[in-house]
This record gives structure tokens, sequence and C-alpha cells, in this order.
């Protein structure tokens, strides 16, 4: 609890973090919505099925998504550089290695929820989601995922390059591939080994479908979260013992 409480502490301190957490996700998501002209589309939804919407109403299922991949991904970087830089006093100062990787854990998790509640609400101002448990657990998912993929990149690459990275993977991944605004990416075989498939596809049955089909995607997505998130905690074990 003392090693958790010091880094959400050290996080605070950094209020262009704090400004990305959360005028990002509302600025993105309100300004794509209001732009975007109502263009009749036709998508597909889990399950087989397809539905007739319009892009306005495509933007505000998928927006939320998007701003919260790139804002976690950003937050993991400065969490794990915040780790490389902290965690060798704290276990010299006798925390135990597994005590300090789960207070970052923990920080990465609490600002991943707090940018998704972010966009969560300022969506719910502009969009009717059929399904709001559903379309939450998706873009929860996505922070998630990129949150940790964020803190791995943030390892081996000092923050400018990290950023770069991560701008390019939230794009090419949620801001295209996935996305139903530039086709059915679920069609596209190698879509799915990109990690935003599973939680896009959460996303959109929630957003347009009051009945859940999007089991396997849930489960898939699940996975991807469990796996790096074993793996940021294997990158800070080793990065902890090399200083020791």
């Amino acid at each position: 609890m003392t090693a958790t409480r010091l880094g959400f502490r050290e996080q605070w301190r950094r209020p262009l973090l704090l400004t990305l957490l959360v005028f990002v996700p509302a600025y993105a998501v309100t300004r794509s919505i209001a732009i975007t002209e109502p263009t009749p589309r036709r998508i597909g939804l889990p399950g087989d099925l397809s539905i007739l919407t319009n892009m306005k109403e495509l933007h505000g299922a998928v927006m939320a998504g998007n701003a919260v991949a790139f804002v976690a991904g950003l937050c993991g970087v400065f969490v794990m550089v915040s780790a490389l830089q902290a965690d060798r006093r704290l276990v010299i100062a006798g925390f135990r290695p597994s005590e300090t990787i789960m207070a970052r854990l923990a920080v990465l998790a609490g600002a991943t929820l707090l940018v998704t509640g972010v966009a969560l609400i300022v969506t719910a101002a502009n969009f009717d989601a059929r399904s709001w448990p559903v379309l939450a657990i998706g873009v929860l998912e996505i922070g998630l995922i990129y949150a940790a993929l964020g803190a791995i990149v943030g390892a081996f690459l000092d923050k400018l390059a990290a950023t770069y990275v991560m701008l390019f993977l939230s794009l090419t991944d949620l801001g295209i591939v996935q996305n139903p605004m530039f086709g059915d990416g679920a069609r596209d075989g190698w879509a799915a080994v990109l990690p935003g498939y599973g939680p896009s596809r959460v996303m959109v049955d929630g957003g347009f479908s009051s009945e859940f089909h999007a089991s396997l995607d849930l489960a898939l997505g699940t996975a991807w979260v469990i796996a790096l998130a074993l793996a940021v905690a294997v990158v800070l074990r080793r990065a902890t013992a090399s200083r020791l």
C-alpha cells in the first residue's frame, strides 16, 4: 500500500500527464462526433449480423476506444520510466520486488480507469449506446491492453520514441484496421492478430446491439490483458534485478 501510494503521488505531480488523462479523451470524443456527417453506413457486428447506421453514430461507438488507447499507452510509458528510475531505491529501502511490481500495476490500472471513465462520460453525452456495460468493457480492455503495451515500449525506448510508437500502434490498429468506418476489419484475417481486435468488436457490439454476441471477442481481449500484464511484470522484475 505504501509503494502504491507513492506511485500515485508521483504521477499526481505530473500536470501534463493528468491533463492528457482528462482533456485529450474529452476533446477527441466530443470534437470527432460533432464534426462527422451522418452519412449512412452498413457495418458488420459479431454473430454474423449487420446493421444500417451512419458515420456519426459510428464515431460515437468507436472514438472512446481510439482516444483511450493512445492516452493509456502514453501513461504506460510514463509509469514504466518512473519505475526504472525509482524502483531500485524502493528495493534497497526494504521493499520486495513483487511489492514494487504490484504497486506499478495498480497505478497503471488506476490511470486507465480514469481515462476510460472520462471517455465514457463524454461519449454518453453524445451517443446513445444500446448496451453501456458491454461498450464500457470493450473500452476498458482497450485501455488496459494499450497501457501495458506502453509500459513495455517505455522499458526499451526513450519517452519521445515511445510516444511515437504508441501513436502509430493505436492509430494503425484502432483508428484504421479495426475501425468500421474504413471497412469490415473482421473479414480481414490479419486484423485478428492485432491487440485491438477483440475489444473493438465488443465495443461495437455494445454500441449497436442490445443482445451480447461477442463472447469469443471478449475472451480474446481478456487473454491479451492477462498476457500483457504478465509481460509488464516480467519486464519490471528484470529491470529491478539488473539494478541490484
